[in-house]
């Protein structure tokens, strides 16, 4: 008589929901890669920081492994290739999924950890914070163009998401290029990419270019003209908005003809700003790891990144918040997120 083979069960997601969103991420990683990662976002979850001594001293005392056997295996993690390409793009895929967001608005920006390191970020701005889900680590004080790594970044992103979800990506004035703004186009996305007001825009019924400022609507306005831009190169809708509150206008080209109402999500671009307070000071102690590594920079921004999602989803659960509602409330998302979160696994016994 022959034996049946007993059926192998698979974890369901609501049982190891931290499991759940690093599954999406497992095939591109090797198994001691794998289980690193799933180590240090539960450290990160329960005692908010991954710097060195701290995280190991913790899985020291919850796994009865030695806290520099901890040691020694996440350096000889910091010293694999990080998979840039097939982890960003299953990032990406993995928020606008989770989160069901009708829309996409990203946001490029850069932060320092101090003098050590510069991160090129595209987030995705969701609840007055934002997910980090592509990045590229450069050496502080060290002048480079950052033009080709953000042109690579796109790049690797490219049809990552259907082509019928909109998608804006948001730049402040420091990152206007055309050779940026074609790449977004080629992504199939749009760009609302914020000017200098010194410049000058050709109006398409125009013959001459005018000052961009001599463009600019009444307070509480906004105006959408469609021309071309950087010495006539460059085909785009400038969109003019004023806010009644602002000191000062938004001067902003997109790809969308007659789109002066995309002018107003531009405001979401300042939450990107929180999203790295939040990766400092503000929650995962990001300026606490003293790494020697682009690449090892590189492995915990992917930590952090999945922590990022996890809480977000845990906390719009626990505060019934909007995806963009821009409300002021008295605890974050983010923070009521970590605080289930890590109550969750501080109460966990093992590891499973």
């Amino acid at each position: 008589m022959r034996n049946k083979t007993p059926q192998r069960r698979t974890a369901r997601p609501q049982e190891y929901p931290t499991e759940h969103w690093l599954q999406t991420l497992q095939p591109y990683l090797t198994p001691q890669q794998y289980t690193l990662l799933q180590y240090a976002l539960r450290a990160l979850l329960v005692i908010g920081a991954l710097a060195q001594t701290r995280l190991c001293l913790w899985l020291g005392n919850r796994t009865g492994i030695a806290p520099n056997t901890w040691r020694q295996r996440f350096k000889r993690l910091r010293l694999h290739a990080f998979p840039e390409a097939p982890i960003f793009r299953t990032l990406l895929a993995s928020v606008v999924a989770q989160l069901r967001l009708p829309r996409v608005l990203l946001a490029l920006d850069a932060t320092a950890c101090g003098t050590r390191w510069v991160v090129l970020s595209v987030s995705v701005v969701v609840y007055r914070n934002a997910i980090p889900i592509a990045w590229r680590v450069l050496k502080g004080n060290h002048p480079e163009a950052w033009n080709p790594h953000w042109l690579a970044l796109l790049k690797m992103l490219k049809g990552a998401l259907p082509a019928h979800l909109p998608v804006w990506v948001l730049t402040d004035r420091g990152l206007w290029s055309p050779e940026l703004f074609r790449a977004i186009v080629r992504n199939g996305w749009h760009p609302l990419m914020r000017i200098q007001a010194w410049g000058t825009f050709r109006p398409r019924w125009g013959r001459t270019a005018q000052a961009i400022a001599s463009f600019c609507p009444e307070p509480g306005e906004s105006v959408a003209v469609s021309g071309w831009a950087y010495g006539y190169g460059l085909r785009c809708t400038l969109i003019v908005c004023w806010g009644c509150e602002a000191k000062e206008p938004w001067y902003l080209l997109t790809d969308v003809s007659d789109a002066a109402w995309a002018g107003w999500w531009y405001g979401s671009r300042s939450w990107v700003e929180q999203g790295f307070r939040w990766l400092k000071r503000g929650g995962f102690g990001w300026h606490k790891c003293r790494l020697g590594s682009a690449v090892g920079v590189s492995w915990y921004w992917l930590v952090y990144a999945v922590g990022c999602l996890e809480v977000a989803q845990a906390g719009a659960s626990c505060s019934g918040q909007g995806l963009w509602d821009r409300r002021r409330c008295s605890a974050s998302v983010f923070l009521q997120g970590q605080m289930a979160c890590g109550a969750l696994w501080a109460g966990a016994m093992g590891f499973g």
